[in-house]
Order: structure tokens, then C-alpha cells, then sequence
């Protein structure tokens, strides 16, 4: 037998202006590729798992990303509350060559502690991404030292974010995984349309969300 491996599952849901790109960082992430992608409608499903060893502890960890990828467009802004529910990581993106997206980023997040429980309020992250970098020079990449820098279409920053999410996990959110399992690689293509009547569909490779 391998050695033992603590498992976790996180709810984590992107907020953010459309156009953004929040459906490209999803994307980035979950197939290493890049697409340009249709505006969302409601929300977009989709899983992918991380395992890593603890530099310090050497516990090895295994962490499944249950990803909400919302609408941005205003017309379906009040669907996005739904998502919310159970949230542990609040990623609200903003297009660095657009500084008002990045201005309405702290109605996303009030809006969001709006509708958290109770209970979750002190414990979800929170993290402020800015996408596109790739169109933007250095010297204005200062200017956004307050966030998390990423560009979906070369992919520079986006799996280090996941992984600082995932490293950031106390420990006491793990469960001892008796039975190592190898990661089911269809976890990572997989994703899911949820249209305003409610019905999903699943389809691999073909993310359809630009928002």
C-alpha cells in the first residue's frame, strides 16, 4: 500500500463583470488549454483535482475543485445567487484593461456575504483575480499589486492560483482516504450548462462560457 493521502472537497465559485474571463481561467485550468468562449447563461459546471505532498509535513493531499463558473451579464446577475450556497473560495475576476470591472469587484463580494450562512461568512476565501495580463504591460501591471494576476490565454499564473488555494487548506478540512484511488482524468473535462429552466447538460471539451 502507498502512503496514506487526506482528500477534500471544495465548492468554488468565479464572480465577476462580463467579458471578464472567468470562463477562460475555468477553461486554462481544467484542460491547459485556452478558448474563446460565448457569454454564460446562469452557470457552468465543472471538476478538477489537485494532489500534491506538504513540503513541510510530506502528507500527501488530494483536493477536488467543485467549480461555479456564474454569469456576468446584469440581465442574469440575479441568478447567481443560488450558487452561493456552501461556498469555501470566492473567486471575483476583473479584466485589468478595464479598471471599472475592477471597481465593481467589492459589489461582488458584498453581495456575496449577503447571501453566505452564517456560518460561512468567517471562513470563505475570497480572492480578487485580475485576468489578461497577457495585454497589458509591466509598468501598468504595478498598478494591481492588490490582486491576483493571471492571463487564461497563456496560462501564466492560473494553475499557481489553484494550487495556493489548495495549499491554503487547513489540514482538519481533509479526510483520511483509506484507499488510494488514481484521479479519474474525466473529472478534469467534464462540465455542465444549468439553463434558466433549471435542465443540464454535460459535454467534454467544449467549454461554452466566455463570460
Amino acid at each position: 500500500m502507498g502512503e496514506p493521502t487526506y482528500v477534500s472537497t471544495v465548492k468554488l465559485v468565479l464572480l465577476g463583470e462580463s467579458s471578464v474571463g472567468k470562463s477562460t481561467i475555468v477553461t486554462r485550468f481544467t484542460t491547459g488549454e485556452f478558448h474563446k468562449n460565448n457569454a454564460t447563461i446562469g452557470a457552468a459546471f465543472t471538476t478538477k483535482e489537485l494532489e500534491w505532498e506538504g513540503s513541510e509535513d510530506r502528507i500527501k493531499r488530494r483536493v477536488k475543485f467543485e467549480i461555479w463558473d456564474t454569469a456576468g451579464q446584469e440581465r442574469y446577475r440575479s441568478l447567481a445567487p443560488m450558487y452561493y450556497r456552501n461556498t469555501d473560495v470566492a473567486l471575483v475576476v476583473f479584466d485589468v484593461t478595464q479598471p471599472a470591472s475592477k471597481n465593481k469587484a467589492q459589489s461582488w463580494i458584498d453581495e456575496l456575504n449577503n447571501y453566505l450562512e452564517d456560518y460561512k461568512k468567517d471562513s470563505v476565501q475570497v480572492r480578487v483575480v485580475g485576468n489578461k495580463t497577457d495585454l497589458i504591460d509591466k509598468e501598468t501591471i504595478t498598478n494591481w499589486k492588490d490582486a491576483i494576476l493571471v492571463s487564461a490565454k497563456t496560462g501564466e499564473g492560473v494553475n499557481d492560483l489553484f494550487l495556493r488555494i489548495a495549499e491554503s487548506l487547513p489540514l482538519d478540512k481533509f479526510k483520511l482516504l483509506q484507499e488510494n484511488m488514481p484521479l479519474d482524468a474525466s473529472l478534469s473535462t467534464a462540465r455542465s450548462n444549468v439553463d434558466l429552466t433549471g435542465n443540464s447538460r454535460t459535454s467534454n471539451h467544449q467549454p461554452s462560457c466566455g463570460c
